[in-house]
């Protein structure tokens, strides 16, 4: 709680690039437009895009079949249950919703950082989807290139998916390697308190 209290516009700004909700790209689809970023960058052929792009989407697959597998295992619920459950009746200081900012609210009016349509995936929370995927496609990235170096980056105005009356100024998101940018992944899902664990 004490971490979404404290949320900054440059950590908003990711959980919302990172989010993955209805309509996205999902988190494989994150890691492919990234590949395609490498392509455009390093001029690829198509034969190595074949390869590139196979790679990339094959980790992908193997990526979520071991993450749900573990997630089936501990049955770990989301921060939503459990602040709820821990904190009914208590005042807590939290994002008290769209336009309404961090304030003092009931801990069972706890909410994460997201759109009303999208309140928390109605699955386990623990192992990160986010963490398993990104991790393991950026090491496959790394070990295609021969190389961690990526040097993507992306601009976004905090809040414009949760809050789009109450945006803030626009931030660059830099993704410097593959390493960053999957952790960077991981940790959005913690900045947004849609899972306990970036790991």
């Amino acid at each position: 709680m004490e971490l979404q209290a404290a949320l900054t516009d440059a950590q908003k700004a990711l959980v919302e690039f990172m989010r993955d909700g209805p309509k996205s790209v999902q988190q494989a689809g994150h890691w492919l437009l990234f590949a395609q970023q490498v392509s455009v960058r390093d001029e690829h052929s198509l034969d190595e895009d074949v390869k590139m792009y196979f790679l990339n989407q094959i980790t992908a697959m193997d990526a979520f079949i071991a993450s749900w597998d573990s997630k089936m295992y501990y049955d770990f619920a989301r921060p939503y249950a459990l602040v709820h459950e821990q904190y009914a009746g208590d005042t807590i200081v939290a994002w008290a919703g769209p336009g309404l900012g961090m304030k003092p609210i009931l801990g069972e009016d706890w909410l994460p950082y997201s759109p009303m349509a999208f309140l928390c995936p109605p699955f386990p929370s623990y192992v990160s989807g986010h963490s398993c995927v990104s991790g393991a496609c950026g090491e496959a990235l790394k070990m295609y290139k021969n190389s961690d170096e990526f040097g993507s980056e992306v601009r976004l105005v905090p809040g414009a998916l949760t809050e789009p009356h109450t945006l803030g100024d626009t931030v660059t998101i830099v993704f410097p390697s593959f390493t960053e940018a999957a952790e960077m992944a991981g940790f959005s899902r913690v900045f947004g308190r849609l899972s306990y664990s970036s790991r």
